[in-house]
């Protein structure tokens, strides 16, 4: 996790002069998960770089449209589970934290039969921007890798996925698969994750489904 940032700040010229660990938070199975770092040196021009950076590495969303190849309906499979941040159930696309050597499309592939049950191929995945996109750049290296997939189900397996239950409980995941329009999934949002999944998914295609 701290190589890959600095190799990130060192492809883009910067000079790191020494780091020096605040806190480091790990997984259940003890792997890190976030570390904060005190961070001394300049960037390209000489100017010294803001004393602290958190460290999460990158992440991958995946925007999975499913069509229901009896009736032709045509909706976007998505979560909802309750976010620690600020307390409620939060509507969402399947996501999580590229691990180890996983590369981000991997990750989205692994996250979307995770979080839902539904498994795709490799080559079903889209990209829909051509490299990951930095959530908060002044304080945090996260860069999130946005993807799409169109999954064709018979109706039984499509109805089958509203109210569906996924996750891992021991990880703290307690979700609800469910099927949305963007305009039945609108009001329901309340973060920028799938606001920006939609809009990217829009550019792409030209339409919401």
């Amino acid at each position: 996790m701290v190589r890959a940032w600095e190799r990130s700040l060192n492809d883009e010229k910067w000079s790191i002069e020494s780091l020096r660990p605040l806190n480091v938070l790990g997984r259940r199975d003890g792997h890190p998960l976030f570390a904060l770092l005190e961070a001394r040196g300049t960037d390209p021009e000489g100017k010294p770089l803001l004393p602290y950076v958190l460290l999460r590495g990158h992440a991958s969303v995946v925007i999975p449209l499913c069509v229901n190849r009896d009736t032709g309906e045509r909706r976007f499979l998505m979560i909802l589970q309750r976010r620690v941040g600020n307390g409620s159930y939060s509507l969402e696309f399947p996501a999580g934290m590229v691990d180890g050597n996983d590369d981000p499309a991997a990750t989205a592939l692994r996250e979307l039969e995770e979080e839902t049950g539904v498994h795709v191929d490799a080559s079903a995945l889209v990209p829909l921007w051509d490299k990951g996109l930095c959530s908060s750049p002044g304080l945090s290296d996260e860069a999130v890798h946005f993807y799409t997939a169109e999954i064709t189900l018979g109706d039984a397996a499509f109805r089958a996925l509203e109210g569906g239950v996924a996750g891992h409980a021991h990880e703290g995941e307690h979700i609800t698969t469910t099927l949305k329009t963007y305009s039945e999934a609108a009001p329901g949002v309340t973060s920028v994750q799938p606001m920006l999944g939609f809009f990217l998914y829009q550019l792409k295609f030209g339409s919401l489904g």
